[in-house]
């Protein structure tokens, strides 16, 4: 069996210390190594990069991106915008801190109006910031998008030398097409197995094959037949059928183009 690229995790997350060793545990075992080739452990806060980057150095699978995701930014960073980004920035700034982090993107970033209060402008201040960070060092980004998709598009439509990924798409299939025109890659997580996800499927089987991407968002949105459990990356393997699937291909083609666009997308060898 070939082994998955989980493109979006979190495995700084407190809810891995719920379980005995915490996420250390899940990386270790056999079976995670059986199925994994390789993780983007991706950021939410400025903090979290300090810990992402600790992972990556630990494992030679694990990659880090560091972003402040749009409700943090709005709830925990509001009130410095520039510093925090600017402390983005700082791991950024040279290939040689890059390389040594193993930093692959600029994510997660984007809007978020699902959970009110809702402050678009500082949601906004954050997105376009890091968007701008990508472009002046030629990073991909990790856009996160809930209940915000015509804003989002327009962001992505702002900087067309950006490329990136959108996670755990909920969006329309006709706009996936649209955001694909411009060069972008689209991921799916465990949603695409839940039985009421019709139109995240739909759009699953509107993205080109050399456009897909799989993740877990571990330890959130584990698939059917794990949905409500604490998710991990080797549970993606259901996301993965359910994508190949879709396609109408197997599952090692899927986990193979998969592997391939990954990356491409984060320039790895």
């Amino acid at each position: 069996m070939e082994k998955i690229f989980d493109t979006h995790a979190h495995y700084f997350d407190a809810k891995f210390n719920e379980i005995e060793g915490g996420a250390d545990a899940i990386l270790s075992s056999e079976e995670f190594r059986e199925t994994v080739c390789a993780v983007v452990n991706v950021g939410a806060l400025p903090s979290d990069r300090y810990v992402s980057i600790d992972l990556a150095k630990k494992y030679d699978f694990v990659y880090a991106a560091v972003g402040i995701h749009p409700s943090d930014a709005q709830n925990i960073c509001k009130d410095d915008v520039a510093g925090s980004i600017a402390a983005i920035e700082e791991l950024l700034c040279t290939e040689e801190k890059r390389r040594e982090n193993k930093i692959v993107a600029v994510g997660e970033i984007g809007f978020d109006y699902y959970w009110q209060p809702v402050d678009k402008e500082t949601q906004y201040k954050y997105f376009d910031g890091q968007m701008q960070l990508a472009e002046k060092y030629n990073l991909p980004v990790i856009v996160h998008n809930r209940d915000a998709h015509g804003d989002t598009f327009d962001m992505i439509s702002k900087y067309p030398n950006v490329r990136g990924i959108i996670h755990s798409c909920s969006m329309s299939a006709e706009m996936v097409r649209e955001i694909v025109k411009r060069g972008w890659y689209i991921s799916f997580s465990g949603t695409l197995t839940f039985k009421n996800a019709s139109k995240v499927r739909e759009a699953c089987a509107a993205v080109p094959l050399d456009r897909l991407l799989i993740e877990t968002d571990a330890p959130y949105l584990a698939p059917v037949p794990y949905r409500g459990k604490l998710n991990n990356s080797v549970y993606m393997k259901n996301t993965a059928q359910t994508a190949a699937d879709i396609h109408g291909i197997t599952y090692d083609e899927l986990a193979r183009i998969t592997r391939k666009n990954a990356e491409t997308i984060f320039a790895l060898k």
